[in-house]
């Protein structure tokens, strides 16, 4: 077994001379246990007034005061008390540990010895030349952490007596009865300082939108007392959308408590939320966040285009905000429209959604009313006979299955959207009915609504308004 130690501490002791009430013969009162050679130590919460069986909050450090009392019966066969051993449980650290000074000759010793060779190692409070007189007792003030993992437990303790020999050794114990218990009150956690935000494919995630160089990402480990915890290893993951997380997903926290994280980005659009974990600790989520194909700075007008394989998408909003930012995405997740000419009562399903948002300089969307026209250009190699017109399957294709948090014409009110990540509130979808009397009229308030429909080399080209409350802008 292999001990360091951190460090020896000599003090003269306070010698309680009051004898120790209830006894008889040698026999302690408090247990009727312990008869002969004695002894009988507590542990106790430092500050008035003192608290027996004392609870020390996880991850938090707390003074605790320890007794040792030699309890012998005076005369006869009583001896002194040389020497102790106070083991902590698992998870406990003793940092620190000073006694009463009182005696100036051959005062007593006190040093924290540490057994490397246990996981975690185990932490012991050695005392020597005690010289305790049946009667007598000795206090030390402890300082003891309770790491995240420690749990409630009971302190080992070992005494003998002056002047041993083998058989006067084995007369020397401990009064079972003795308080040497230690709880742990509630748990460490983690949570995020500064949330993710929305952010470019492969772009760095930071808490500004839509910004690389912004302020990184931030967890921030507590102890249950709601204190910083230094040296704690905190990793990240990414959940809801289909992409892992990469770059910096792993960090540790400063003694300030906060852990930084930068780089992070994601190769897929959709939603997502971080959660951060470590050992022993309540991990933490962050809000949602949002991976798009691209963001545009808009001026007069803003206009954007991405592309999903072989179909590509175009945007222009007319009238912007002064300063907004123009997101486009596609993918992300998937839904359905009900459509009365399918023979499965549904249109077919939609698995890449085109989202586009408008977004202030704080982060909020735009709540003005503002045009967003929306192009999507489909290779017509790419459509397929759509039942029950297989001759005719632009019919079908060149319709458009809308998702929104808000009511439209024609649309239906889903009760679940379980394909839709993050929004649990009501879902409305439909096929976009065409915008009224266009091109002579195509305010705001008819969106959504598709504009045009048509064949142009060979690709099916659609153009639609889009309205508040789309699902990439409103989740």
């Amino acid at each position: 077994m292999r001990r360091r130690t951190l460090g020896t501490l000599s003090f003269a002791v306070t010698l309680l001379l009051s004898a120790a009430t209830g006894l008889s013969g040698g026999v302690a009162s408090a247990g009727g246990t312990c008869a002969g050679n004695c002894a009988l130590g507590e542990l106790e919460l430092t500050g008035p007034p003192p608290v027996a069986s004392p609870s020390v909050g996880a991850g938090t450090t707390s003074s605790l005061t320890f007794t040792l009392s030699n309890d012998t019966a005076s005369g006869g066969s009583s001896k002194k008390l040389e020497s102790a051993e106070l083991s902590a449980p698992a998870g406990f650290a003793i940092q620190s540990a000073t006694l009463a000074p009182s005696r100036t000759s051959d005062p007593p010793t006190a040093h924290v010895s540490v057994d490397t060779g246990t996981t975690p190692p185990t932490y012991t409070l050695v005392l020597d030349d005690l010289d305790l007189r049946p009667g007598a007792s000795v206090s030390a003030a402890l300082s003891v952490t309770a790491s995240c993992a420690a749990t409630s437990g009971t302190w080992g303790l070992t005494v003998d007596p002056a002047r041993a020999t083998p058989t006067s050794k084995k007369g020397f114990i401990v009064d079972p009865s003795s308080a040497l218990s230690v709880g742990v009150t509630g748990q460490c956690t983690l949570k995020f300082g500064t949330d993710p935000a929305n952010a470019v494919v492969d772009q760095d995630i930071t808490s500004q939108g839509f910004t690389p160089s912004g302020s990184p990402v931030e967890v921030e480990a507590l102890d249950a007392n709601g204190g910083p915890l230094g040296g704690v290893g905190v990793a990240l993951s990414a959940e809801l959308g289909a992409a892992s997380l990469g770059g910096a997903t792993s960090a540790a926290t400063a003694p300030s408590g906060f852990a930084s994280f930068s780089p992070l980005t994601l190769g897929e659009t959709g939603y997502y939320y971080l959660e951060a974990s470590a050992p022993h600790f309540v991990s933490a989520s962050s809000g949602l966040f949002l991976i798009t194909n691209s963001a545009t700075t808009c001026t007069s007008n803003c206009s954007g285009s991405t592309s999903d394989g072989p179909a590509s998408v175009d945007v222009n909003v007319s009238n912007p905000g002064s300063g907004d930012l123009l997101s486009v995405v596609v993918g992300g997740f998937s839904y359905s429209c009900p459509d009365s000419f399918s023979p499965t009562g549904y249109y077919r399903t939609v698995t890449a959604p085109v989202g586009v948002d408008l977004w202030q300089g704080n982060g909020s969307l735009d709540p003005s009313q503002r045009s967003e026209e929306v192009t999507i250009t489909i290779p017509g190699d790419l459509l397929q006979p759509y039942p029950p017109f297989p001759f005719f399957p632009f019919l079908g294709f060149l319709d458009v299955c809308y998702a929104s948090t808000q009511p439209f014409p024609g649309s239906t009110l889903v009760s679940s959207a379980e394909s839709i990540p993050g929004y649990a509130g009501s879902t409305y979808v439909g096929l976009l009915r065409d915008c009224p009397f266009y091109p002579f009229y195509t305010g705001v308030n008819a969106a959504p609504c598709v504009l045009s429909r048509y064949w142009w080399q060979g690709n099916a080209v659609i153009t639609f308004l889009g309205a508040p409350g789309d699902f990439w802008g409103s989740a």
